[in-house]
C-alpha cells in the first residue's frame, strides 16, 4: 500500500513542505515513510526489493517492520507512530547473511535511530550507504611502465 497518489517535491524542505497534498489532509508519519521507501527503491517497484515482514496497529500506535537485503547483508527498518503524543520511532539493524569461517553466528549491528523523520530517515540510509562501502586496495599504480625488461 505504498502511495502512488501523493505530489512530491525534492527539495531541501522540510517533511511536512515535501509533500504536497495527500487528498486534502496532512500525511501520517507511516504514509510519509512509505513514501521514502517508494524512493528507495526508485525507479523499481517497492514490493521487488523492501519486504514488510510486521505490522500492528492498535489503538495508540502503528508499528510497522521492513527488510531488505544486499548481496552481503540484511536491514530491518523498524517505525513506531504513537498517537496523541505526538512521538514516533523511526530506527535500523543489521545482519551479515554470511557466517565467517569457524563463528556459527551472525553478526550485527544497530544503525542509527531517531524520530520519524526525514533527517533521521537520511542519517539511516547514509549508514546504511557507510556499511556497504568496500575500502580500495593499497595497491598504488605505477607512474609508468617499465620498458622492455626481459
Amino acid at each position: 500500500m505504498l502511495l502512488d497518489h501523493v505530489n512530491y517535491k525534492e527539495d531541501n524542505m522540510t517533511d511536512k513542505e515535501n509533500v504536497i497534498s495527500f487528498e486534502g489532509r496532512e500525511p501520517t508519519k507511516m504514509e510519509l515513510l512509505d513514501q521514502w521507501l517508494k524512493e528507495l527503491a526508485f525507479p523499481g517497484d517497492v514490493k521487488n526489493f523492501i519486504q514488510e515482514i510486521s505490522g500492528q496497529d492498535t489503538e495508540t500506535e502503528v508499528t510497522r517492520k521492513f527488510c531488505f537485503y544486499t548481496n552481503n547483508n540484511q536491514y530491518f527498518i523498524t517505525a513506531i507512530e504513537r498517537f496523541g503524543e505526538n512521538d514516533s520511532y523511526l530506527g535500523c539493524q543489521v545482519s551479515t547473511r554470511k557466517h565467517r569461517a569457524g563463528e556459527d553466528w551472525i553478526r550485527g549491528n544497530d544503525l542509527p535511530d531517531g524520530p520519524i523523520t526525514k533527517k533521521t530517515w537520511n542519517i539511516i540510509i547514509n549508514a546504511i550507504i557507510n556499511y556497504e562501502l568496500v575500502k580500495l586496495s593499497d595497491y598504488k599504480k605505477p607512474d609508468s611502465i617499465p620498458e622492455n625488461t626481459a
